[in-house]
């Protein structure tokens, strides 16, 4: 959520930030020297690769429980993965404070 506080702030301050779209997955993983393989990265890989500019989306197992309001969980096929897996919309909340330089 840092990543996308930070690159709205420089939007607003300097008109322009690329839009990135963020993914997040806990699985286990295998560190292979500075590699880390494993399904979990994938599928991050995967979740990502759904969302739109300026959007984090996160496994549902992953954001339950967490301190940010997320949407109702939907569930869809990844590339490559057998499963389906349930996701959600973290919903990032910008506000201005009052001096209406600075988002939070």
């Amino acid at each position: 959520m840092a990543i996308q506080r930070k690159l709205a702030e420089h939007r607003q301050a300097h008109g322009f930030a690329p839009k990135v779209r963020i993914g997040v997955h806990a699985s286990e993983a295998t560190q292979v020297a500075q590699n880390l393989p494993g399904k979990g990265v994938h599928e991050a890989a995967r979740i990502a690769a759904l969302g739109e500019g300026g959007q984090v989306l996160a496994s549902h197992v992953t954001a339950a429980g967490s301190r940010y309001q997320a949407s109702d969980p939907r569930t869809v096929t990844l590339k490559g993965i057998a499963e389906p897996l349930e996701i959600v919309s973290i919903k990032l909340a910008l506000t201005r404070r009052r001096s209406g330089s600075r988002l939070r």
